[in-house]
């Protein structure tokens, strides 16, 4: 009973269902075709026969008295030749030739309404039991003689068909035989096959439990079918979770680190505050230390809380007009000591007019804040930063490039993740906790824009569209 629960049970049990009724249905179709050729090969030859008799039983009558006697040995030898039984019979029932030794007149009350029909011109074909009398199935033909332009005698021929029952039961035992052997073969290359993609099926069962339990070892793959092409897809899967993973935990250890050294900072100085052990003109500076820290942690937690309302739907668009070059000159002016220190070359080339744009102000000021504040932490000493905006059709088009070192290409597609931080690819002690272009992918895709980031030998560029007003 377990097997037929289980997958391949139930396949096996469809698998031979369809065997089974395909053969019935094959059995049944060619039994009724072969039974319909042979039913319609034996009324052909039994109505050329009728004809010959009508024309015999004309000739008699055209010659005088018909001489019934040699017309019944002419369809005594005729019944043998055709295996069936021959009668002539006139309007009132009386049977003239009766080739067999059946009682008449049970024949005569059963055979009425066919009579009828047959003195009314029809030609009558039966296949079946002829009115339940003959034992065996026959074909019956009933035929008119005709003489003058008028009925004067009715033939019937009841002629049985070994032959075609004969062939219906052979077909049957023939398909009864042939359907053992494909049962038999069905199910043991059912058995063979499926035993080989249990055991596919039982890799990816198992595969899946190991990535479960974070081991995301990669699945044997000896094939090129459908489960072979899905095995494919969890090695790539266990590929990407494994970079993710590694994300995650690195994310984990740097923020780690960034929440230990401010805390660790705040706590010492608190201390060395409340000991007494700093002297009074330095007391001041030591706070402003606690302040700056006690900020570091308030924007880092703030920047994990924007981003979790921003991708769970919860933060709500307030779409208005603005300029975003006045935006970006604003933003860019917060760096100009950063800028100094390092001696960067800045060039800004923004399009002259119609610089609006329909967008929620306030996080697009993040947006162009956090790519800025990206630019200026990675460009290079006396390196080069170019923020352009463009007007392109019914979109502002804002790029924001830096020289310096370059991101990976195989991390590029990495770098919006919330575990990403950049300064492990581009650059040592570089502060952030790697938020910062997960929180800017996050409020342009509420916004339905897009920003895509390249990075080639020279530098890194940022490029994001929004819509103009």
């Amino acid at each position: 009973m377990k097997l037929f629960k289980s997958l391949f049970g139930k396949m096996l049990i469809i698998y031979v269902s369809i065997i089974i009724v395909s053969f019935i249905i094959l059995g049944f179709i060619v039994s009724n075709a072969l039974e319909s050729y042979f039913t319609d090969q034996k009324e052909q030859k039994l109505i050329e026969q009728c004809e010959k008799i009508q024309r015999q039983v004309t000739l008699i009558q055209q010659t005088g008295r018909p001489d019934f006697d040699k017309l019944k040995f002419e369809i005594d030898a005729l019944e043998t030749y055709l295996n069936s039984r021959i009668w002539i019979m006139d309007r009132t029932g009386i049977i003239y030739v009766n080739s067999s030794k059946e009682n008449i007149e049970l024949y005569r009350q059963v055979m009425k309404e066919e009579i009828d029909d047959v003195f009314n011109g029809y030609i009558i074909k039966r296949h079946g039991e002829f009115n339940k009398q003959l034992n065996e199935t026959v074909l019956t033909i009933g035929y008119p003689i005709v003489s003058n332009k008028s009925v004067i005698m009715a033939l019937f021929m009841h002629a049985s068909m070994p032959e075609v029952n004969k062939t219906i039961s052979d077909i049957y035992n023939i398909t009864v035989i042939v359907l053992g052997f494909a049962l038999i073969i069905g199910i043991v290359s059912f058995f063979i096959v499926s035993r080989t993609l249990k055991r596919k099926i039982y890799k990816l069962s198992d595969a899946s439990k190991r990535f479960a339990k974070g081991n995301f070892t990669d699945i044997e793959v000896h094939g090129t079918d459908e489960l072979d092409q899905l095995a494919e897809s969890f090695n790539q899967m266990s590929k990407e979770l494994k970079k993710v993973d590694k994300m995650r935990k690195d994310f984990i250890s740097n923020l780690s680190h960034d929440l230990r050294s401010p805390l660790t900072s705040i706590k010492g100085y608190a201390r060395a505050l409340i000991d007494g052990t700093v002297d009074r003109d330095n007391q001041n500076k030591y706070l402003n230390i606690i302040l700056e820290e006690s900020d570091r942690l308030s924007k880092m937690t703030n920047d994990i809380l924007d981003l979790s309302k921003i991708e769970s739907g919860n933060y709500e668009l307030d779409l208005s007009n603005f300029s975003i070059n006045e935006m970006i000159l604003n933003q860019i002016e917060k760096f100009e000591v950063l800028l100094k220190e390092k001696e960067v070359y800045v060039k800004i080339n923004l399009c002259e007019d119609k610089d609006i744009v329909f967008a929620d102000r306030d996080k697009i000021n993040r947006v162009v804040y956090n790519l800025i504040d990206n630019a200026v932490k990675f460009v290079d000493v006396n390196g080069r930063l170019t923020i352009t905006t463009t007007k392109i059709g019914e979109f502002i088009s804002i790029s924001i490039y830096n020289s310096g070192e370059i991101i990976p290409k195989e991390e590029l597609d990495y770098i919006w993740e919330r575990f990403v931080k950049l300064d492990k690819s581009r650059g040592k002690n570089k502060k952030g906790s790697g938020l910062g272009l997960a929180i800017v992918k996050s409020i342009l895709d509420s916004h339905n824009a897009e920003i895509v980031a390249l990075s080639d030998k020279t530098g890194t560029q940022f490029k994001f569209k929004l819509k103009k007003s």
